[in-house]
């Protein structure tokens, strides 16, 4: 059939139905769809610049599995990521689990001074340690015309006294310097200070002497705190370890 016969026959067919109106039924919209879609079909077929034929089994075929590796691609990344996060792993409880794996830290045993001997808790052969008082100096020693060590400009230097006995049968060579033995003092649980390696002779970190039999030496430790009085000073904490042993302890 020409083109000029199929835009006849659908002119005819306007007129036709424009006479007829009264006479027409009613359509549905599946109806209409249906009808439009027909007359767009025979347009497009004796149009000379559409090419119409038949699609073959294998084209047919070709264009469904595409489709179908589109719609596998699509829904890949939905199935992955739900592998990955696996509900279990984001509970709360699985957080807790793993929280109450880390190992808990011991709390740290606090003796009271007068129950330490200081050498036997950081084993230091032949000798026993005891603190004995504490003074607060600007200088130290005050009386002495030799060597001594002084305080910097609004602080002050908190004295320990510890008594260093040897054994009471013989003479024992002390050397604390080779111990590395380590104090450290907390004032008022806010002030926290090392003992100095000042060069007195009767420091006690760095105390190189011999103790002879039966005798008894004062020896101190020296760290230097914030500017206060005696009365100032409400509790001191000795934190001191030597030869890999530590022990802690409540002077005031």
């Amino acid at each position: 059939m020409k083109k000029g016969k199929v835009l006849g026959l659908i002119a005819m067919s306007a007129m036709l139905m424009t006479g007829c109106v009264d006479a027409m039924p009613e359509l549905t919209a599946e109806q209409s769809d249906i009808i439009a879609e027909y007359a767009a079909g025979l347009l497009l077929k004796y149009s000379p610049r559409y090419q119409y034929r038949i699609v073959s089994e294998e084209e047919l075929a070709a264009a469904v599995a595409d489709r179908q590796e589109v719609s596998e691609v699509e829904t890949e990344p939905a199935t992955e990521t739900e592998q990955t996060q696996s509900p279990a792993e984001n509970t709360p409880e699985a957080s807790s689990e793993n929280a109450s794996t880390e190992p808990e830290k011991e709390p740290v045993q606090i003796q009271l001074a007068e129950d330490i001997d200081f050498a036997a808790e950081l084993g230091l052969d032949d000798l026993i340690i005891r603190y004995q008082s504490f003074e607060v100096c600007s200088s130290y020693p005050q009386d002495s015309t030799g060597y001594s060590v002084d305080a910097a400009k609004d602080k002050k230097l908190l004295i320990l006294h510890f008594d260093l006995e040897g054994l009471p049968e013989e003479d024992v060579n002390c050397n604390f310097f080779d111990c590395d033995l380590k104090l450290r003092v907390t004032v008022n649980d806010t002030i926290s200070a090392s003992a100095l390696n000042a060069m007195l002779p009767n420091n006690l970190i760095t105390y190189i002497d011999v103790v002879g039999a039966g005798d008894m030496v004062d020896v101190v430790a020296v760290a230097e705190i914030n500017d206060m009085t005696e009365a100032d000073i409400q509790s001191i904490v000795l934190q001191a370890s030597a030869n890999g042993n530590t022990c802690t302890a409540k002077l005031k």
